[in-house]
């Protein structure tokens, strides 16, 4: 009776990608066949002009992809001690199927795998879950990422002492509501022009800022040409809600400097310049994290 309670999880671990490394799931050139298979749809609901799929997709750079999703697995599983299971296969392919905006796309591309749930979780979930974990692992790496910060921290304290510092960028944030937005302002006494020109004070939660609370920001630090010939706005509304608090709190008045904000691109530091109920002008330093791409490309040296 238990050899029988058992099937069903036995066969399960091998559907979602619990496969041995002999198996077909990981064969290499089976592996290529089925990518090709899934880029072959992908090329063919490209619009415009393109270059047959030979040519857009030669065999040397599907073995490079499959390659490329090797390697970052076996970085997961030996830097960072995590494993791919088959619980998590199973569950980004329920969130693929459940949902996709392209059902009709999606349909073609199980197709183009024989219609084989266990080829679609390798070819297609396994992937996106190797990806998102490693990535994640990356982004929040302290030790890989330990320089960039420093520096970050070293700018910080080189405003705190009147110092100058390189590399800042000025930005100015519209502080009132994009025009248009007809936002409630929840206001029982009646209209008041002004209610919505100061913005309400925001608290940090703590000194010690996480990638969570400053994941998003909307508007690059950077504006676009057309902004920086003064024929647009940028709007403190459109920053992450999280940010927003950030910066509230810690830039009331000009000459104050934020604490070094980890996003996962890189950190950020802020001198408010300027500031007035409809208006927050701000000097911005901005210091990438490592390259993900070139960190995997260079064989994750010094990789804790």
């Amino acid at each position: 009776m238990k050899l029988i309670k058992l099937i069903p999880v036995f066969f399960a671990s091998l559907l979602f990608a619990g496969l041995p490394p002999q198996s077909r799931g990981d064969d290499f050139a089976a592996r290529c066949l089925d990518r090709a298979g899934v880029e072959r749809v992908y090329h063919a609901h490209r619009l415009g002009t393109k270059q047959p799929f030979a040519e857009a997709m030669p065999q040397t750079l599907l073995e490079r992809i499959v390659r490329r999703d090797q390697q970052k697995e076996t970085v997961l599983r030996n830097f960072y001690g995590t494993v791919i299971t088959a619980a998590m296969v199973a569950a980004e392919v329920e969130r693929i199927e459940t949902t996709t905006q392209a059902p009709e796309v999606l349909a073609e591309i199980k197709s183009a795998l024989g219609n084989d749930p266990g080829r679609f979780a390798q070819a297609m979930a396994r992937p996106i879950v190797v990806e998102r974990e490693l990535r994640q692992r990356f982004d929040n790496d302290k030790q890989l990422h330990a320089a960039q910060r420093r520096e970050a921290e070293r700018a910080r304290e080189l405003l705190l002492a009147g110092q100058p510092v390189a590399k800042l960028y000025e930005v100015t944030w519209q502080l009132t509501p994009r025009p248009g937005d007809n936002k409630e302002e929840g206001n029982s006494g009646g209209s008041n022009p002004d209610s919505t020109a100061t913005p309400t004070k925001g608290s940090a939660k703590s000194n010690s800022y996480t990638n969570e609370s400053t994941a998003r920001i909307a508007q690059p630090l950077t504006p676009p040409a057309s902004l920086a010939e003064g024929k647009g706005k940028m709007y403190f509304e459109d920053l992450d809600e999280e940010l927003q608090s950030v910066l509230r709190a810690d830039l009331q008045k000009p000459g104050d400097i934020s604490p070094v904000i980890e996003r996962p691109s890189g950190f950020l530091l802020f001198l408010a310049k300027e500031k007035s109920p409809m208006a927050l002008t701000v000097a911005s330093l901005s210091i990438p994290k490592r390259s993900y791409e070139e960190w995997l490309a260079s064989g994750t040296k010094n990789t804790p």
